[in-house]
């Protein structure tokens, strides 16, 4: 990792600047997808002020803080550096565990496209959709109703049974009717 420190309206002495290398040390431990890091050292009347600049392959994290004490300053720095780069490492890892979940599924639904294939919860979501007639009809019009709207299914309350019943359209082009048996 490649470490450019900036020092402005002041000169920045060898401990200062040894500190500030060991500090953004343990940043390239915690993140190893930083290839550059800047820090820019600023003193304006008693405020000193740091700003971190890191690097990364797509994007860049930067942290400014200001204290009286420049090491007080690196060190608020760095802890808000932290602090961004484990929340994007927690979405680099969920990034990455939806892709390899996409990529062990493709290959399964491409055999087995029939197959009842249980997704993980964190993967699942809820759609709502309104799919429902308020109205008792029979599943033959229930039918032209779901043909109409062209909906997938249609929840519906047989006129017959009085139950509440569903018609879907199968892959096959056939319709399906789903009746609750208690």
């Amino acid at each position: 990792m490649e470490i450019n420190i900036t020092c402005r309206n002041f000169e920045a002495d060898v401990p200062l600047k040894e500190y500030v290398r060991k500090k953004l040390g343990k940043l390239q431990k915690m993140y190893d997808r930083v290839y550059r890091t800047e820090i820019i050292l600023d003193e304006e009347k008693e405020r000193k002020n740091a700003e971190i600049i890191l690097y990364l392959r797509r994007n860049r994290v930067i942290a400014k803080e200001s204290s009286t004490d420049v090491y007080a300053s690196v060190d608020q720095a760095v802890d808000s550096i932290k602090k961004q780069l484990r929340r994007l490492s927690g979405r680099v890892r969920s990034k990455r565990r939806k892709q390899m979940m996409k990529n062990i599924m493709r290959p399964v639904r491409m055999f087995y496209p029939s197959a009842d294939i249980s997704v993980p919860d964190e993967f699942q979501s809820i759609i709502k959709t309104n799919a429902f007639a308020d109205k008792p009809m029979l599943p033959e019009e229930a039918k032209l109703d779901l043909e109409a709207n062209e909906k997938s299914f249609l929840m519906f309350k047989n006129s017959d049974t009085g139950e509440h019943n569903v018609i879907y359209k199968k892959s096959n082009g056939n319709y399906g009717l789903i009746e609750p048996k208690f």
